[in-house]
């Protein structure tokens, strides 16, 4: 009996202390709750930001609307340091299924770079995506010159190779194109002629060069304007197609030619090079019917036929260099090629990226 007398004595005490002024002790409790309660939403933040929306890549076919939005304002709700870390990450990507041909109004699905722990709510539920068939042309090269020769010289002429680029882009943009310049060439330290490597310059927003021609060859003639008597051989003679078909665009092997030639008496280089005539037969045909080079597509041999002028009778051409070139006939295609998929509406041939961490082609 004294032992459970004992418990029982201690179990009063203990609840005697308990009760004792309970009342404060509740008041206490519910305070201490309000202050962590109040604790714990100060950790609580929400932040209105602008996320990135992901495209998937075009095939070479299709390209995006210029005025595709490249950011969407999102509200991110949760605890401070959670959407400080997260914010850095967040993205929207378009789900490859839902584009098409067109105006396409896309829901905003998923968010990559988020957590279950943070809330993302899209200020608009929609992405307005546009996506267009895209077009090629073919337009020539060229540059602009700038600067002046040293005395007694002039530029006669200049080629370049290959001397066509090809563009992708929309229609409305191409109808502006009509050559494509490889950047400016000074003159002022040119002494001779020579040949330098370009690279074309950056093309205009919405175009793309296609092609993968990294270096463009520039030759420039350079010319003294007069000159002495005796045996000389003259170069940078430009050479130009006799008799070609319109429908078909002949590449020459050699762009220009030179001649060996002998004069008795002094003349002046300038009349030289606008009185002599350098061409070659190109006299292969196109067949509407077949759409096919007559008589074949293979490269053929043609002889150099040089001309001169009146004014030129007091020099003897003696030969020229080289005395055939190759002509390689390609069909002229139309100023643009509309690249689309034949069958398929859905875009089965589109490239879209594995994994949303790759790098996205923006519109």
């Amino acid at each position: 009996m004294s032992f459970l007398s004992k418990i029982s004595s201690g179990l009063k005490f203990i609840l005697k202390i308990i009760f004792h002024n309970w009342i404060a002790k509740v008041l206490s409790f519910v305070v201490a709750a309000i202050f962590y309660l109040n604790l714990q939403a100060s950790k609580l933040t929400v932040k209105t930001i602008e996320v990135p929306i992901e495209y998937p890549r075009l095939s070479a076919s299709f390209i995006y609307g210029k005025n595709n939005p490249k950011t969407l304002k999102v509200k991110v709700e949760g605890f401070k340091d959670l959407v400080n870390y997260h914010s850095q990450f967040l993205k929207v990507t378009i789900d490859q299924n839902d584009l098409r041909v067109g105006e396409n109004i896309i829901e905003v699905k998923k968010f990559w770079g988020t957590s279950p722990r943070i809330k993302v709510v899209p200020e608009n539920e929609t992405i307005p995506v546009n996506v267009e068939h895209s077009f090629s042309k073919s337009v020539p090269v060229d540059v602009n010159f700038e600067g002046d020769l040293p005395p007694n010289l002039v530029k006669t002429s200049y080629s370049i190779k290959p001397n066509m680029i090809t563009l992708s882009g929309t229609k409305e943009i191409l109808d502006t194109i009509s050559k494509y310049s490889l950047g400016k060439v000074n003159l002022g330290n040119t002494k001779e002629s020579s040949i330098q490597s370009l690279r074309p310059l950056e093309p205009p927003k919405g175009i793309t060069i296609i092609g993968g021609i990294r270096d463009y060859q520039l030759r420039i003639n350079i010319l003294r304007v007069s000159s002495g008597t005796g045996e000389q051989i003259f170069g940078g003679i430009p050479l130009r197609c006799e008799g070609k078909n319109d429908n078909l665009i002949a590449i020459l092997s050699q762009d220009e030619v030179s001649i060996k030639f002998n004069s008795s008496t002094p003349f002046n280089n300038i009349e030289i090079f606008q009185g002599i005539k350098a061409t070659v037969p190109c006299n292969y045909s196109y067949d509407f019917r077949t759409k096919k080079i007559i008589p074949n597509n293979l490269p053929v041999s043609g002889k150099v036929r040089v001309t001169k002028s009146n004014n030129l009778k007091s020099i003897e051409i003696l030969s020229v260099i080289p005395e055939k070139v190759t002509i390689q006939y390609r069909i002229k295609q139309k100023d643009y090629d509309e690249n689309r998929l034949q069958d398929d509406p859905a875009f089965d041939d589109i490239i879209w990226p594995d994994s949303p961490k790759e790098d996205p082609r923006y519109p």
